[in-house]
């Protein structure tokens, strides 16, 4: 259903698009395009739904999601 790099945005969800931008190695603008794809794919219209979403139909881990802590 996701594609590898989605799922890679989806489980850094909780950090700006800049950061995970940083993180991947990708532009701002290419993460605002996975979020939005994420979120039509998963019909939600935010990042705490999105991740939730993802963990309740097992695409990913809860323990895979980032935290700050």
């Amino acid at each position: 259903m996701l594609t590898e790099r989605e799922k890679q945005v989806l489980k850094l969800l909780c950090l700006s698009n800049s950061e995970i931008a940083q993180r991947l190695n990708i532009t701002a603008r290419t993460v605002k395009a996975h979020v939005h794809h994420i979120f039509n794919k998963l019909a939600c219209s935010n990042r705490l739904e999105a991740t939730v979403i993802a963990i309740k139909k097992g695409i990913i881990q809860a323990q895979e999601v980032y935290t700050d802590e």
